[in-house]
């Protein structure tokens, strides 16, 4: 990675940690999300606590600031795979440890999913069915992120994309299930909220 590339990563990272949860919440409802409901800024907490519509909102915006960086970067510079991937990992850092929030932030899943939807659409979309049918069964958002993690590293198993793309989405696995490891914990005591 040489300069340019660094600094074009840097950048990745503090648009990805744009806390799109908290500006929303503070400037449409004059609230702070991080102080109700689970306290996560993510789409799921917005919508328990806020309803679909800003829930819907704040996923849509984490989302493309995964998916629309990465798709500006491949026209600027199509032959830096690699570069691609330093930008996405980057995005996913970002949000979870937002620079704007003292390094504390979501928990990756609709950041990440852009960048899946950008170097594997058919992943991303089995990724969003099987959270969608997890959820509809289970009422657990958790439940519904972890399960398409699961079936986001099962396809690329089946399929195996280049390296770039493998290492990509086998870091942002361990990121988005290191930062659920407190729904997990509930998960496993039974605690989970619906």
């Amino acid at each position: 990675m040489n300069l340019f590339q660094f600094l074009i990563t840097i950048g990745c990272y503090f648009l990805g940690g744009f806390p799109t949860g908290v500006v929303l919440t503070k400037r449409k409802f004059g609230l702070d999300v991080r102080e109700m409901g689970s306290g996560n800024i993510g789409a799921t907490n917005v919508t328990r606590v806020f309803g679909w519509y800003a829930g819907l909102l704040v996923f849509l915006i984490d989302f493309f600031k995964g998916y629309l960086p990465l798709y500006a970067l491949l026209k600027l510079y199509p032959d830096e795979p690699w570069l691609l991937t330093w930008s996405g990992l980057a995005l996913v850092v970002g949000h979870c440890f937002s620079p704007y929030l003292k390094l504390k932030g979501g928990k990756g899943v609709a950041t990440s999913l852009g960048c899946l939807a950008f170097f594997i659409p058919q992943g991303a979309l089995l990724a969003i069915v099987v959270y969608g049918v997890a959820l509809v069964i289970t009422k657990i958002s958790a439940v519904g992120s972890l399960s398409g993690v699961l079936a986001i590293l099962i396809y690329l198993a089946a399929t195996g994309p280049d390296s770039a793309v493998t290492w990509f989405v086998f870091i942002v696995a361990l990121v988005v299930i290191g930062r659920h490891h407190e729904n997990i914990r509930r998960l496993i005591k039974g605690e989970a909220k619906k």
